[in-house]
């Protein structure tokens, strides 16, 4: 399976480095694109356009795709897969740390990206109107009931997923690297119906 590692706020493809090579050894591609810029700044919509060259430029137009999302990343991944028709390529989405309902701490930082991931915001509000656009993938969802990120921890439940893991993480940027979590991933990732490129 072609999976694409989509890192969130403030961060870079490096958060994923045993999560990438743990989907390596089993025999999975990984796609890790840098969106920038990663403070998110110019808002959720502005990287999941670059999500979208990203994937479109790397892929073609008919390799099957899976997304690991963590926090921002998540969000980001989201918009590509509900408003960009990226759910037309993905099989399944792994959710981790995600804001869905939104995080109280996004009140502390300026720019539109913050802003976007504020409970209740337009984007957040789009995205739940619009999650129906999932319905033939796989999802599922994995968080940390410690997290202080993603505040409170709860705004990471999110009903559309199959399966929701507390990895019981002591910080929120723990998730990509812990190993229930990458377990989980890789173990669910081979059991995806789709065709490995």
């Amino acid at each position: 399976m072609n999976v694409v590692l989509v890192h969130g706020i403030f961060d870079d493809g490096a958060i994923f480095r045993r999560l990438e090579r743990s989907l390596r050894d089993a025999g999975h591609r990984c796609w890790v694109p840098a969106l920038k810029p990663a403070d998110g700044r110019r808002g959720i919509h502005d990287l999941a356009c670059k999500l979208k060259a990203y994937v479109d430029e790397q892929l073609e137009p008919s390799a099957p795709i899976a997304i690991v999302g963590f926090s921002m990343g998540c969000i980001v991944s989201r918009h590509y897969l509900q408003l960009l028709d990226g759910h037309a390529r993905c099989e399944a989405l792994f959710a981790v740390s995600a804001p869905h309902q939104g995080t109280l701490l996004a009140y502390l930082y300026p720019g539109k990206g913050a802003r976007d991931m504020r409970p209740g915001s337009p984007v957040l509000e789009e995205l739940r109107r619009t999650e129906h656009r999932l319905a033939r993938m796989a999802v599922f969802g994995y968080w940390t009931s410690f997290d202080v990120t993603v505040f409170p921890a709860r705004s990471s439940h999110w009903p559309r997923a199959s399966s929701s893991l507390d990895a019981r993480a002591l910080l929120h940027r723990f998730m990509p690297g812990n190993e229930r979590v990458c377990a989980d991933i890789v173990q669910r990732m081979s059991t995806l119906n789709a065709p490995r490129a």
